[in-house]
């Protein structure tokens, strides 16, 4: 708004702003500038699942040992023992990425989980448990078995028909409780965001070589759980606003 001012016997225009104008420039600055960091941080995330999909196909997930291609041995040792002391023995012959555990508290059975397994390696074995305990074990005795990689469709299938009734029941309930946000735009948003989620982890394991093990599916539901709750948060802000307009 423009007015005139009297200096000097002349009149001289003088500009006054409006507070609700100079609020609402301020406001949609603050609005452009969220709006970059949004852009900004889905630019980087759509570069991480590419690079993520890209490693995914190229060379495949990394495989915790157990889940991995191995070789497990039982090794029965005929008398009583110290757990250390045979870790010692075998984590020598077969190195420190090795698991070892005892079957039976109160049996002599040793299970051995190793990458892969040499005669040469196995006959150490014998000979220094042989040496150790003062027994007469043959290579012949050892229960070896060559196990395949874990399938991925064997790693996820327990969880496919709880988590898409899950996820179906959540997105009814958004639906209903979000519906003056539009059910389209409540549906679309919510499938993006999980599913976004999910390849997000997905290429940060496949680019950072994290091993796929006992873990891994159970972080993956914590942040499925996580992604319902943000997106929930995020409906509600939304729904918010639309009552203030109001």
């Amino acid at each position: 708004m423009i007015s005139n001012i009297t200096r000097n016997g002349q009149s001289e225009p003088k500009l006054r702003v409006s507070t609700k104008f100079v609020k609402r420039i301020l406001e949609e600055e603050q609005v452009m500038l969220k709006n970059n960091k949004i852009i900004y941080l889905l630019a980087i995330i759509l570069i991480i699942i590419v690079a993520g999909l890209v490693m995914l196909f190229t060379k495949g997930m990394n495989y915790d040992l157990v889940y991995g291609e191995n070789t497990s041995i039982e090794l029965y040792l005929q008398t009583e023992f110290e757990f250390s002391d045979i870790k010692n023995i075998i984590t020598e012959v077969f190195g420190n990425k090795t698991k070892i555990r005892q079957i039976n508290n109160l049996d002599y059975d040793i299970l051995i989980i190793t990458k892969s397994a040499s005669d040469e390696q196995l006959d150490s074995l014998i000979s220094k448990v042989n040496e150790k305990y003062g027994l007469n074990l043959e290579k012949s005795e050892l229960i070896i078995t060559n196990n395949a990689q874990i399938s991925s469709k064997d790693l996820i299938s327990p969880y496919i028909l709880p988590v898409c009734i899950s996820f179906l029941v959540i997105v009814a309930y958004l639906i209903i409780r979000y519906k003056k946000l539009g059910i389209f735009n409540v549906l679309l948003y919510s499938i993006l965001t999980v599913v976004c989620i999910q390849l997000l982890i997905l290429s940060i394991y496949a680019i950072a070589r994290l091993p796929i093990n006992y873990y891994t599916m159970p972080i993956s539901m914590l942040l499925y759980i996580i992604s319902i709750i943000v997106l929930s948060g995020k409906f509600e802000n939304d729904l918010k606003k639309i009552r203030e307009e109001e």
